[in-house]
C-alpha cells in the first residue's frame, strides 16, 4: 500500500508549480490534479438537490480512494476528501443557508471521513504573497479569486491547519525551486518509512 499525500493552500499559493516538480522528482508518484468540477445538473441552492449533488462528488472521491489504497505507489492529491468534507459542511453556510448538512449527510460523511490521507500537505503565504503571486501568474485567470479569499480561504486554512497529520511549508520567502526541494525531501522521507 503506498502513502496518499494531500495538497492544499491558499489559491495562487504554488500548488500547480509543485506538483510538475513534484512529478519529476519522486519516481512512480500518481497525481491526481484539481477539483474536476462536473456539471450534475444539480442546484447547489436548493436544498436537496445540494444533497444529491454532494453524494455524487461524495461516492466519486470514495471509488478513487479505494483505488488509491490498493496500489503501492505514492499518491499526491491536489484537494483530498479532507477538502471535500469541509467543502460540503460549509457551502451552504457561506452562502447564507441554514441547512443541517451534518444530518442530512450523516452516511456520507460518516463515509468520507473514513477517507484520510497518510499526510496533508500545506503551501502556506501570506494574503500579500498571496495577491502578488495572483498578479504576477498570466497562465490562470482565477476569475473567482477575491470571493475565495473572503469567503473561503480563511476557514479552511484554519480547518486543514488543525488537521494533525498536516505538515505546513511555508512559502512566503522561497522561490518555486526552493518549495519543491523542501517537499520533495519531506514526500520522499515518508515514502522510504512506509516501504
Amino acid at each position: 500500500m503506498g502513502v496518499i499525500f494531500a495538497l492544499s493552500g491558499s489559491k495562487a499559493v504554488g500548488k500547480s508549480t509543485l506538483i510538475n516538480g513534484l512529478k519529476k522528482k519522486i519516481p512512480g508518484l500518481i497525481t491526481r490534479e484539481g477539483f474536476r468540477q462536473t456539471n450534475t445538473g444539480l442546484s447547489l441552492d436548493i436544498e436537496e438537490e445540494y444533497y444529491e449533488n454532494e453524494r455524487w462528488y461524495f461516492k466519486r472521491e470514495i471509488e478513487e480512494y479505494i483505488i488509491f489504497r490498493s496500489i503501492s505507489n505514492p499518491v499526491l492529491l491536489l484537494r483530498g476528501p479532507e477538502d471535500m468534507e469541509f467543502y460540503a459542511l460549509h457551502y451552504p453556510r457561506i452562502k447564507k443557508h441554514n441547512w443541517d448538512v451534518e444530518k442530512n449527510l450523516a452516511k456520507e460523511l460518516k463515509a468520507i471521513r473514513m477517507c484520510r490521507s497518510d499526510y496533508i500537505i500545506y503551501l502556506d503565504a501570506s494574503p500579500e504573497t498571496i495577491m502578488m503571486r495572483k498578479v504576477t501568474d498570466l497562465t490562470k485567470a482565477r476569475k473567482n479569486m477575491d470571493d475565495w479569499v473572503l469567503n473561503w480561504q480563511p476557514y479552511i486554512e484554519a480547518y486543514i491547519k488543525g488537521i494533525p497529520y498536516t505538515k505546513i511549508f511555508d512559502t512566503d520567502n522561497a522561490d518555486s525551486e526552493m518549495i519543491l526541494n523542501m517537499v520533495s525531501a519531506w514526500m520522499l522521507e515518508r515514502i522510504n518509512q512506509n516501504t
